[in-house]
């Protein structure tokens, strides 16, 4: 593989991380509103955490990798 696929390569595999980790953070969110008793239905914008956080990951991740990485 060249290096510009590698590097693409290994963006993907941060990106399926990040989405994983977001997924699983939603459902520990989900868990949490039901174990506290929280209406998730009149408190949607709960579930815009994960998606932030995930996001928030994705990125500094990359950041991470880009500053790290071997040249």
């Amino acid at each position: 593989m060249s290096g510009r696929d590698s590097f693409i390569t290994d963006l993907i595999c941060l990106a399926v991380g990040c989405g994983v980790l977001g997924t699983l953070i939603a459902f520990a969110v989900v868990f949490a509103c039901q174990y506290f008793a929280i209406d998730i239905y009149k408190n949607l914008w709960v579930l815009v955490i994960p998606l932030i956080l995930a996001i928030a990951l994705n990125i500094t991740f990359i950041e991470l990798y880009r500053k790290y990485r071997k040249k």
